[in-house]
């Protein structure tokens, strides 16, 4: 299908950024978090059973948790945890078990050693006064994305594929969920929807359906590199020439999808 049919030109990368920082610098605040230097990665959660909100670092050789107050309009910080980051540290998520106060923290994702077990979470647990975090020898897994789409519902993108997994790390399957989606191209970045995903690649974007596994839409021009810029709520695309990659960039927003997770 055409590019047309599913994107919308927004303008020239130079001139929307240009128009995008100034917007922001005048009507956006921002704040310091103190202790944080030399972060190496963060990321947000926000639990769906309780509604509350939490920010997650990892710094050099500890992780910081801290949970939004509304009150104070400000991230209060709850947890600081001592212990030796994997390295290099290639994922840092939180997933949310409903009977736990604070998110466990995925650390690291390696293959699984149990019977029927596809993947290992290596996770630190800020509910815990005695154990912290897990540990194993087993060498880390390349992770693209890590998503949660239910209570015991990971989904973990892969370089070629997509596996729906518990979080056990064993393999989900039911009729309304294929237990795993596959793609002839390395994925770059996920997206997900309601009832499918799209799968970003250099050249291009497929979307998959989570029942079926058929694919539902697709964007594919060999001329053109693709990059996904962001998919809080609208989902944007940087798009260069594949002979001049340097270029000024087009930006696109795919009209019509909106992030669920």
């Amino acid at each position: 299908m055409q590019l047309q049919q599913f994107i919308y030109i927004v303008s020239h990368c130079s001139f929307f950024c240009s128009v995008l920082l100034l917007f922001c610098r005048k009507f956006a605040v921002s704040t310091k978090i103190p202790d944080t230097k030399w972060c190496q990665k963060c990321c947000v959660v926000r639990n769906p059973y309780t509604s509350h909100k939490y920010l997650c670092g990892a710094l050099q050789s500890s992780i910081i948790l801290l949970e939004w107050v509304e009150q104070m309009q400000k991230f209060m910080l709850i947890k600081h945890v001592d212990f030796p980051l994997p390295c290099p540290l290639m994922m840092l998520e939180m997933l949310v078990v409903p009977e736990q106060e604070y998110p466990m923290i995925c650390v690291s994702v390696s293959r699984g050693t149990d019977f029927n077990q596809v993947v290992r979470f290596e996770t630190v647990n800020p509910n815990s006064t005695s154990s912290w975090f897990t540990e194993t020898d087993t060498p880390q897994t390349d992770v693209v994305q890590l998503t949660q789409l239910e209570r015991d519902t990971i989904l973990v993108c892969l370089d070629r594929c997509i596996k729906i997994v518990n979080l056990q790390g064993r393999l989900k399957s039911s009729r309304k969920l294929s237990s795993e989606l596959t793609f002839d191209f390395q994925i770059e970045s996920i997206v997900c929807l309601q009832d499918s995903v799209l799968a970003f690649w250099k050249h291009g974007m497929q979307g998959r359906s989570f029942r079926s596994n058929e694919i539902t839409q697709e964007i594919s021009d060999n001329t053109r590199i693709f990059r996904l810029l962001g998919s809080d709520r609208v989902v944007v695309l940087e798009s260069r020439p594949t002979d001049n990659p340097t270029a000024n960039s087009n930006l696109y927003i795919l009209a019509g999808h909106e992030n669920s997770y």
